[in-house]
């Protein structure tokens, strides 16, 4: 399991929140430089696999932060932009 991808503490999930809206917070992947495609080959999927980064995804506000050796950066000028 690489760093990026490991996972957070149980009871610390239980308590994160967005620190922008204050709103629920879900594990997500994100795909380096590709957007999901449901279509995906198994050969693009490993490929993706191989470039995916733990985050946590705010669906109000449409950020998502990232997890850093199992560590969540929640620091909203960091966080991606999830809306199109």
């Amino acid at each position: 399991m690489s760093q990026s991808q490991q996972t957070i503490e149980p009871w610390l999930r239980g308590i994160l929140r967005c620190p922008q809206c204050k709103g629920e917070l879900v594990d997500a992947v994100h795909a380096a430089g590709e957007h999901a495609d449901p279509s995906a080959t198994a050969e693009t999927a490993a490929t993706t696999a191989t470039t995916a980064t733990a985050e946590l995804r705010c669906d109000a506000c449409h950020l998502a932060y990232p997890v850093e050796g199992g560590v969540p950066v929640l620091l909203v000028d960091l966080a991606r932009r999830t809306d199109g």
